[in-house]
């Protein structure tokens, strides 16, 4: 008899590989779902840095919150919630999680759309739950928008971990270097960058990775780089195996960039490893998010993680198909998102 079910054993597995049919995972198989999305704030912020007078300013910073409106992110939410609910990854590290507000100019300001709270209502209405297990709040520009009105932006990075999924040490932080300008009329505007991390546990295991995500200064190598350094050397303390994953802002050529800081540093790129140093494009759709066809032709997102401890197992793009846009013709965000599977030596 069990020699009559061995032999029914390995039949099945033949037909199931001659199908195409995964097997199951191995009982003792530690793995963990990553994903990485910059989710767009919703509006070309680069224009301000431009303006040559306070009106001016005024004007740019209006057409700018006009574009908020109709980048809609209501919509693009829904649209992120059903690429996630494909995926299921355990973890997601979130990038320009902006909060809007809005009011007049001597008045308070109302929350005219915060990204958290929208994707996480829209993550519950296709079924997921996640919760917030690390926010990172890098600073608040308020502005007047109009002769009578103003609103504020304020830039977040956060981690969103599946429900069930035991967390520890979370924590966020800023990076001492940050990006500042003087506008031709004598208004300073400083943009502080940050990153956060949390340590979870992977399902019915007791081993535990410290994950992390980013979003490092664009346009300012010496700044960006000196972020990248400071993001390795905090890391370079887990006492657990890292995985660091966000929106690095510099393509993987640049010899003294973040890539080089992490890749001679001890870590691997998850999608080299599956895909070999083609495609991956994950940067950059027009800012109004109508541009067809797709724009994605540099990658500056990523998933990096410590071979000695974790191995990459799938690599995949998300968000970058003209099938994934909005009903009303709107790409989800700016960028794709990554998601990666992890092994756990």
């Amino acid at each position: 008899m069990a020699r009559r079910w061995a032999a029914l054993l390995v039949a099945v597995g033949l037909v199931a590989a001659a199908l195409g049919l995964a097997a199951p995972a191995q009982a003792g198989t530690r793995q963990l779902k990553v994903a990485t999305y910059n989710i767009y704030l919703g509006a070309d912020l680069a224009p301000l840095a431009l303006a040559q007078t306070p009106q001016e300013l005024v004007a740019r910073a209006g057409i700018a919150y006009d574009q908020v409106v109709a980048t809609d992110f209501p919509s693009r939410a829904r649209a992120i919630s059903r690429l996630l609910r494909n995926e299921r990854p355990e973890v997601v590290g979130l990038q320009e999680v902006a909060l809007w507000k809005k009011g007049p100019l001597s008045g308070p300001l109302h929350t005219t759309y915060d990204f958290l709270d929208i994707l996480l209502r829209e993550l519950r209405k296709a079924g997921l739950h996640y919760r917030a297990a690390a926010v990172d709040n890098t600073g608040t520009i308020t502005l007047p928008i109009s002769a009578t009105e103003r609103a504020s932006f304020t830039n977040r990075d956060a981690i969103l971990v599946e429900d069930g999924l035991p967390v520890t040490n979370a924590q966020s932080h800023l990076y001492a270097a940050k990006f500042s300008f003087t506008t031709p009329f004598g208004v300073t505007f400083t943009f502080p960058r940050g990153w956060s991390a949390v340590d979870v546990a992977l399902k019915g295991k007791p081993a535990r990775v410290r994950v992390a995500t980013t979003h490092l200064q664009p346009g300012v190598p010496p700044i960006r780089n000196a972020q990248a350094q400071e993001l390795y050397a905090a890391l370079a303390q887990s006492p657990y195996p890292v995985t660091a994953l966000g929106d690095f802002n510099a393509l993987p050529i640049e010899p003294n960039g973040p890539y080089s800081t992490f890749t001679t540093g001890g870590y691997d790129d998850a999608w080299r490893t599956i895909h070999g140093p083609w495609g991956g494009f994950t940067a950059i759709q027009d800012p109004d998010l109508r541009n067809l066809p797709s724009k994605l032709s540099a990658r500056i997102d990523y998933v990096f993680y410590q071979p000695a401890h974790l191995s990459a197992v799938s690599a995949h793009l998300i968000g970058d198909k003209v099938r994934d846009r909005t009903p009303t013709g709107l790409w989800p965000s700016d960028h794709a998102g990554l998601v990666v599977g992890l092994r756990l030596q």
